[in-house]
């Protein structure tokens, strides 16, 4: 549990001496008009500043109607906080002295110094406060706020949401910004109402806030268009694989409740269909696709079965040649060695090494860092990161021809098809690759805490391949059902995209035929 969740983890009521000693140091920002309480946060320095210390004038009485946490804080019952704000509180009654001057002797309590206060930071705590004391606001002062409120920063109502959450008071944050309608930072309705090339273009950071913000808000379309978005630009936070925070941090940099694990996985799967419509066509081209005549028997010898093996595959395989004419092996090794050259140095989306070496083996002398350091810094860049680079790349793929006799026969004219009813998927502006959480009830359920999603490796225990033909799939096999299960124009395409991306086997073999 977050230690900020619990009052029992405040620094308590500050003493009235210290309190004088900064008086003339710390103005107090006022909220509420007749607050009858001060909220003071320091904030942590580093080396070159020294801590700053800011005060808040707010109405507990609003604080603890909408806040949970503040309810326990204030509670007389409770905590010797709570003893010490009444008694305070009622000795500034009895002074019967109400203006500015006298408002440094209200009551105090002083904010946890915890993480999550530290990393969220002054300007989300003063937005916080705000809304818990929205109530107590004139209805001119209401209406700014509110307007400003709409528009303000995915980057502060983030930070705010993850506060607010923290001390155990997401209602009432939730209740506002679902209220004005809230904008994710001045950005047009329109543009986050479908997925878009516009959406490519922003900044990683700002797509994982509004992600955290819409998943907190229940906003379940704009969800999956943002988590779609994030799935095909990739994160640079996954280089190296899917590793969670080392310390600390605000939690749209790891989105909580499994969207981060999640989202990579389903970007996982749609990599690993590229990458098994490539395997396909070099399988078939270089002769890889072993008949059962062409296996060698169990009792031969090494050599033997090999010769054999190779004679027998020779003889039973099919050539891709369209030409049938005699050189047709020369044509398919043709056309095989254009596409480890195509995708391996042009796309950059496979690549060449040994089985045989330990990767982590460095033959390099170990005296000699500076020349080892700049060979690593020289190695060409890899593929790109986002999904729609990628197709893009491989869909420049050319016609490549042995002679003018076999025109026709390469790759290009059986791949594309096949690019096609994947970049469909990826490019649909419904953001079919994305989550859909379902819509929380607000009554019973935590607003921090959404339902779950249909997540993609449930479909992967069913083992269930299809057929992809003419850009789309056309049929569905599972195990239990020895017949194909044919797919019709009517089923969804969100079903569709799953169905691709998560099934054991695909056949790629009729996607580009004729």
């Amino acid at each position: 549990m977050n230690p900020a969740k619990t009052p029992g983890h405040l620094n308590g009521l500050s003493a009235q001496n210290d309190l004088q000693e900064d008086n003339e140091e710390s103005p107090i920002k006022i909220i509420s008009a007749n607050g009858d309480l001060i909220l003071e946060y320091i904030a942590p320095g580093d080396s070159t500043s020294s801590p700053s210390r800011r005060k808040w004038r707010v109405a507990s009485e609003r604080l603890t109607s909408h806040s949970p946490y503040f309810q326990a804080l204030l509670d007389p019952t409770k905590f010797s906080e709570g003893r010490q704000f009444s008694a305070q509180k009622q000795a500034w009654n009895e002074t019967h002295i109400q203006d500015s001057a006298s408002q440094h002797a209200l009551p105090t309590v002083r904010l946890p110094g915890v993480q999550s206060t530290n990393m969220c930071g002054e300007d989300a705590i003063e937005l916080f406060l705000k809304i818990l004391c929205l109530d107590s606001f004139e209805q001119t002062e209401r209406t700014a706020f509110e307007n400003e409120l709409k528009t303000q920063s995915t980057s502060l109502v983030a930070r705010m949401i993850d506060l607010a959450d923290s001390l155990n008071s997401p209602r009432a944050v939730q209740g506002v910004l679902q209220r004005i309608g809230y904008l994710y930072g001045k950005t047009k309705p329109a543009l986050l109402a479908r997925f878009n090339s516009a959406l490519l273009s922003m900044k990683e950071d700002r797509i994982r806030q509004i992600i955290f913000i819409s998943t907190f808000l229940n906003a379940s379309r704009l969800t999956r268009i943002m988590t779609h978005v994030l799935l095909v630009l990739g994160s640079r936070f996954w280089v190296n694989g899917l590793d969670g925070p080392v310390k600390e941090s605000l939690r749209w940099r790891y989105l909580p409740n499994g969207l981060e694990e999640e989202i990579y996985s389903r970007r996982q799967y749609v990599l690993n269909t590229i990458t098994d419509l490539q395997a396909h066509f070099l399988r078939v081209y270089g002769g890889l696709e072993e008949t059962d005549s062409a296996k060698p028997a169990a009792n031969r010898t090494l050599g033997a079965a090999f010769t054999a093996s190779a004679h027998s595959l020779l003889q039973s395989r099919h050539f891709q040649c369209r030409g049938g004419f005699n050189n047709a092996s020369q044509c398919d090794l043709f056309q095989l060695g254009q596409m480890i050259r195509f995708f391996s140095m042009r796309a950059k989306t496979i690549f060449l090494g040994s089985t045989l070496i330990d990767p982590d083996f460095d033959s390099a002398p170990n005296d000699d860092d500076q020349t080892a350091g700049k060979s690593r810094n020289d190695e060409p860049p890899g593929p790109p990161s986002d999904i729609t680079a990628i197709i893009a790349s491989i869909k420049q793929y050319p016609d490549y021809a042995i002679d003018e006799a076999h025109t026709g026969c390469g790759v290009r004219r059986r791949i594309m098809p096949a690019l096609e009813c994947i970049e469909k998927f990826v490019w649909d502006d419904r953001g079919l690759l994305g989550i859909t959480p379902a819509v929380s009830d607000t009554a019973v359920s935590d607003p921090s805490r959404p339902s779950k999603w249909t997540r993609w490796a449930d479909f992967t225990r069913k083992k269930h391949a299809v057929d992809i033909s003419f850009a789309r799939v056309t049929a569905v096999y599972y195990p239990s059902a020895p017949s194909k299960n044919q797919v019709t124009r009517s089923t969804p395409h969100e079903e569709l995209a799953r169905l691709l991306f998560t099934a054991t086997r695909r056949d790629w073999s009729a996607a580009g035929s004729g």
